[in-house]
């Protein structure tokens, strides 16, 4: 249909009756294009930035060697030419020196356990090890149980640091619960998605947002929907269902949905994208997954925890697995309640701020 076309024309007229006029950035959601075609503007106003890889330094190890190899052949060895300065005040933190302690420490325990494990093993085995085959049973009896051993020490420094209240290492010290967010320090909840469930998906974040406005913070944060699904019907239906979140919780301009028409790269094309066009909007960015549902006090805890140490690149929370349905499923959410937090306070204890993530 022409945009001077009666069915055509209607359009806005329609959309006023079935949403009203929101505002999204202080513009109407309902915009005409240059050419009189109306469109629905659903994302925030762009704001361009470059994103430069970073050259990651090489290991100390690796690096030597490379270095070692050059000057044995007469050539210089190559330049710093990563980044060397650090983000923060406190970019190495006073955690450093202590984390490299610990790593020594359990790898010790570990290398020491597994010993003492593969040297009775060989005992119960008819040639004590003198036999190839009992040989190749002992090479991979000692890599699993270093794994077993490995876990076993997490567990149990999780354990003792759960006993006695906290490492004295956590960030989570630095922060006070009821501290002001500074106003300047927007934060970006996103939420990439490709061909989920619609209604879980706009379900959790409805509950998500709630909960955060409940908390008072709400205008701190930013809820931005990620879409990759190529299905059009799918995409009809994530675009109904997030008008009816926006409409149901005055989520206009503050809630926005993104369908990406290129989709490079998959997911982390899908965070890169978002990170090029409106990263430079906010200073943290809170990346959920299509099933995820974190509480309010959760989120505004995490921007406060950034305020503190500016240092940190990365604060990872500890997920727990709810509402599941399977037998398995079931077994794992009562897992994950169960030792979860042993595991995690002893990954802390030993990893500080270089663990898995």
């Amino acid at each position: 249909t022409t945009a001077g076309g009666a069915a055509y024309a209607s359009v806005p007229r329609r959309f006023a009756m079935a949403y009203g006029n929101p505002q999204v950035d202080g513009a109407p959601l309902l915009q005409r294009r240059d050419d009189g075609t109306v469109r629905v503007d659903t994302g925030p106003e762009p704001q361009r930035a470059s994103m430069v890889p970073r050259q990651w330094p090489p290991h100390v190890i690796s690096g030597w060697i490379r270095n070692s190899w050059r000057k044995m052949l007469g050539r210089p060895p190559v330049p710093e030419t990563w980044d060397t300065l650090h983000d923060g005040p406190d970019a190495e933190g006073k955690w450093h020196p202590a984390g490299s302690h610990r790593r020594w420490f359990l790898l010790a325990l570990v290398v020491i356990q597994t010993a003492l494990a593969t040297y009775f093993m060989a005992k119960v085995l008819p040639y004590h090890g003198a036999d190839p085959l009992e040989v190749a049973i002992l090479v991979l009896f000692a890599v699993l149980f270093s794994w077993v051993s490995a876990g076993f020490w997490t567990a149990m420094m999780g354990f003792l640091v759960l006993a006695k209240g906290g490492d004295r290492h956590l960030i989570s010290r630095s922060a006070a619960s009821d501290a002001p967010i500074d106003p300047a320090a927007r934060t970006a909840v996103i939420m990439p998605i490709c061909n989920e469930d619609v209604t879980r998906v706009f379900a959790g974040l409805r509950a998500t947002y709630e909960s955060l406005e409940r908390t008072g913070e709400l205008q701190h944060f930013d809820f931005i929907v990620l879409s990759d699904s190529g299905n059009p019907d799918l995409r009809t239906a994530e675009h109904d269902a997030w008008m009816e979140v926006c409409r149901a919780v005055g989520g206009f301009g503050r809630i926005f949905y993104r369908w990406r028409r290129h989709r490079v790269k998959r997911k982390t094309g899908n965070v890169a994208d978002f990170c090029r066009r409106w990263g430079s909007k906010y200073r943290y960015m809170i990346v959920l997954d299509a099933d995820s549902v974190m509480s309010g006090d959760c989120l505004a805890t995490l921007t406060r925890l950034m305020e503190a140490n500016p240092g940190a690149g990365i604060i990872q929370t500890a997920p727990l697995a709810v509402g599941r349905d399977t037998l398995y499923a079931r077994v794992q959410q009562f897992s994950t309640r169960v030792y979860g937090p042993l595991f995690t306070a002893g990954l802390h204890y030993w990893q500080l701020g270089e663990s898995h993530y």
